[in-house]
């Protein structure tokens, strides 16, 4: 929604949910014409990095200043303003100048699409194919801008040939890289970006935009923004497909299982997530991340914080797991969850990964 930061300077039409300060940081680098070349947008999954980063490509090109609307000019709007031909295009993924890069976007050399969406990897054709489009000059826009999303998936071919472009950038381009931390991109990468950290959003501000941008009942607006556990793009994605509800519910029940079982069915477990990360990385990640949640919901029951519990239908078998577990035990288990993590991100062999997780995982007693 449009407003103002601390200092009277307006902001424009933003999407993204929350990140105030984020957002009056790059407004601010644009009103004062002092925009990096290259920028790292960091923070949790599903928290918005991919929404703002296309939020200020609008920014950059929006036109609504030259809008001839009779009128128009005296409202003075901030960028972007979300009305005018250029923020449409470019929210819709429609405009020549701005691009997004994924690990399954087709490449000049892919024979069809269906090759690239198997991808896990972001390879040095699509940046090699970035790099041929950043030298032309903007089609329409003032700026180009290309999105390289997840960047911690670059290959490290891809890596050493963005490098290139980083160091000596064409006139009129701007790069935006999303990644969790910068400790997952190589340091010569993240050193030549302007970092933009994105927090978690406060469950309170996700429930009042969902109650109001998507016209929700307060009781399941408030439901979806505490399972978003701060990232709104989940309670988005999850008010779209109410499937994503079961699944998460589902994982939960798996990971309340597997913390009481023992070896021999800890291993079926890892060899189980072994097989659905090779056909569904995302998926699988999705997974050990909920693995987080279960033990942050655990350590709070420790502390008789009840009501901050997440997830409340399995309150009652997390509370039995609060009584046999140690805080030094939820320790030993979040870091080797956090140490899996990590690893599978960087490529670690994936089976080796999960059984070393489901072996450092303390057992209740």
């Amino acid at each position: 929604m449009p407003g103002a930061t601390p200092d009277g300077a307006q902001i424009g039409n933003w999407s993204i949910i929350g990140n105030r300060a984020a957002i009056a940081l790059l407004n601010g680098a644009i009103s004062q014409q002092r925009v990096s070349h290259a920028y790292l947008f960091i923070g949790p999954n599903r928290v918005g990095k991919r929404t703002m980063a296309v939020d200020f490509a609008c920014a950059l090109n929006c036109n609504a200043r030259e809008v001839l609307t009779p009128g128009w000019s005296e409202l003075q709007p901030a960028v972007p303003c979300g009305l005018c031909s250029s923020c449409d295009r470019i929210s819709r993924l429609s405009h020549p100048d701005v691009q997004v890069v994924t690990s399954s976007t087709q490449s000049s050399k892919d024979p069809d699409g269906s090759a690239a969406r198997r991808r896990v990897m972001i390879g040095i054709d699509l940046i090699t194919d970035l790099q041929a489009d950043a030298m032309l000059k903007p089609y329409e826009g003032r700026v180009k801008v290309f999105i390289i999303d997840e960047a911690h998936r670059m290959s490290s071919e891809a890596s050493n040939a963005l490098l290139k472009t980083l160091e000596e950038p064409p006139n009129s381009v701007h790069i935006v890289l999303t990644a969790p931390s910068p400790e997952l991109l190589p340091e010569t990468i993240a050193s030549r970006c302007h970092i933009v950290r994105l927090r978690s959003v406060p469950s309170k501000l996700i429930e009042d935009r969902l109650v109001d941008r998507f016209d929700l009942g307060p009781d399941e607006a408030r439901t979806l923004a505490k399972l978003s556990m701060g990232a709104p793009g989940w309670a988005i994605s999850a008010l779209n497909d109410p499937s994503l509800l079961d699944t998460r519910r589902q994982a939960v029940a798996r990971i309340v299982d597997v913390l009481r079982a023992d070896l021999a069915d800890r291993f079926d477990y890892a060899s189980e997530m072994t097989r659905e990360f090779r056909r569904d990385r995302n998926s699988a990640l999705e997974e050990v991340a909920r693995w987080l949640e279960v033990l942050r919901d655990i350590a709070l029951l420790r502390h008789g914080l009840r009501e901050h519990v997440v997830f409340e239908d399995r309150i009652d078998e997390m509370q039995m797991l609060a009584q046999a577990m140690s805080a030094s035990d939820l320790a030993q288990a979040t870091s080797a969850v956090e140490k899996t993590r990590n690893g599978l991100m960087s490529n670690a062999y994936p089976q080796l990964a999960f059984d070393g997780m489901m072996l450092e995982v303390p057992k209740p007693v």
